[in-house]
């Protein structure tokens, strides 16, 4: 059954979703998405000066906000209520801040659970300062998951685009988790399918399978991956054609 809203906002909240992203483990399941995830973040809070205000759009669990402990001013907003969430969203994702608020803003994992890309791009623009700029990270190549809902995926070239259309000015761009860092990633979801959705000697073994996995096979797959570490983030005019995951820095213009 698909969670509610509360059980939502306190799954996002939990010690286990915030450890996995700020210290993944090689038992993990995303080890390798959320290593990544993690090396264009921190770089991106260190650049921020002291002081600077920050806006966490789309927050859930906040879970890179001790990243950013230098700045002065640190907002979490989200359309889903939750310990952690400071200003509750409507359900149109867009916001009641003044124009030009914002040093920095921090959409972690967020645009593939918003119903119109662009009008909360456009409001990213909006509540930036001149000059200041946004993070967001998104998916490639990744299993569909609603929180509480699931509408679309990009291309890294599509993804460039939007931004430029809602006015945004790109700094960078890159792929995250490619080549055989991303297809260890795949092979996880591949395996994580072998469910036992009835009786019968052969799925059973499938689900024996799927076990050992969990507990043997992909830690040692992650720590092979781990010897691929360049493969992790890469630019986005990369020619890697498997990537799980897009980052994009962009500032509003001056």
């Amino acid at each position: 059954m698909p969670l509610t809203e509360a059980q939502l906002g306190q799954l996002l909240a939990s010690d286990a979703y915030l450890r996995e992203r700020l210290r993944p483990r090689l038992r993990d399941f995303n080890h390798l998405c959320f290593a990544d995830l993690l090396a264009v973040v921190e770089p991106f809070a260190k650049s921020l000066p002291a002081g600077a205000a920050v806006f966490d759009y789309g927050c859930g669990g906040a879970p890179y906000e001790p990243l950013f402990s230098h700045c002065g001013r640190y907002v979490r907003a989200d359309i889903v209520p939750g310990p952690r969430v400071q200003v509750q969203l409507p359900a149109n994702g867009l916001t009641d801040e003044a124009e030009g608020t914002y040093d920095a803003i921090l959409s972690s994992q967020v645009l593939e659970h918003v119903p119109d890309p662009l009008a909360y791009l456009r409001e990213c623009r909006r509540i930036l300062r001149p000059g200041g700029e946004v993070l967001a990270t998104t998916h490639g190549l990744f299993e569909e998951h609603g929180c509480p809902y699931d509408f679309q995926r990009w291309t890294i070239i599509g993804l460039e685009r939007d931004f430029r259309a809602a006015g945004l000015e790109i700094v960078a761009s890159h792929k995250l988790t490619t080549q055989i860092r991303g297809a260890i990633q795949l092979n996880h979801y591949f395996i994580e399918t072998l469910r036992k959705p009835g009786g019968g000697l052969g799925w059973a073994f499938l689900d024996l399978l799927r076990r050992i996995h969990r507990n043997v096979t992909r830690p040692v797959a992650n720590w092979v991956g781990d010897r691929f570490a360049s493969q992790g983030v890469v630019p986005g005019s990369d020619p890697a054609q498997v990537y799980v995951g897009i980052a994009i820095r962009a500032r509003r213009p001056k």
